[in-house]
């Protein structure tokens, strides 16, 4: 390959995995995958909200030393496929279908917060919530101090207004009754009775 192709191949590499430390990746063997069994994983892997590159393992190994990711040389054995997505937990669970439904497919490992984690930790991170799922729980975590906190706070208007209502069925429980005396409030607001 001429080396002003290699280097151009290299750069759109890192144009294209630059916000790897955010995304992280999953790296795949697909050795053995057929041309139009590829073609509908890709496009499986597109609805499941990720993506399929498959990769030419040396430029791919640079791009990453050059993006400051170390450690994955040793998965970039045969041919490789990287499956990203914006969630890494979404990224590892297609990889697991993937493989599961695929037997072609074999998870290698992947690099996720900054660590190179193998197969086995590949597995663990498709078993967590995905970061939508985890957001929600936290929100509704936060949430139940904020309403018992608007609950304490509106407590006592709420006791006050409660027993204003239960004046006024006194009141008018009295009136109808035809009590003679009037209830009125004196000078301080206190009730004569």
């Amino acid at each position: 390959m001429a080396r002003a192709v290699k280097e151009m191949m290299l750069k759109e590499l890192e144009r294209e995995f630059q916000d790897i430390h955010k995304t992280g990746c999953v790296l795949v063997s697909c050795r053995g995958l057929k041309g139009d069994e590829a073609r509908r994983l890709r496009q499986d892997i597109r609805r499941k909200g990720a993506d399929m590159t498959v990769v030419k393992n040396s430029l791919f190994g640079l791009a990453m030393e050059h993006l400051g990711v170390g450690g994955l040389k040793p998965m970039l054995q045969g041919p490789v496929a990287v499956v990203r997505a914006d969630d890494p937990v979404v990224a590892a669970k297609v990889v697991e279908e993937m493989a599961k439904a695929v037997p072609a497919v074999e998870v290698r490992g992947a690099y996720v917060d900054g660590q190179v984690v193998g197969p086995e930790g590949v597995g663990r991170l498709a078993r967590l919530p995905g970061r939508q799922t985890l957001l929600s729980t936290i929100a509704v975590g936060l949430m139940g101090p904020a309403r018992r906190l608007a609950f304490a706070l509106t407590a006592r208007q709420r006791a006050l207004l409660n027993a204003l209502e239960g004046l006024k069925k006194a009141v008018a429980g009295r009136q109808q009754a035809g009590s003679a005396e009037p209830v009125s409030a004196g000078p301080s607001g206190e009730s004569n009775h």
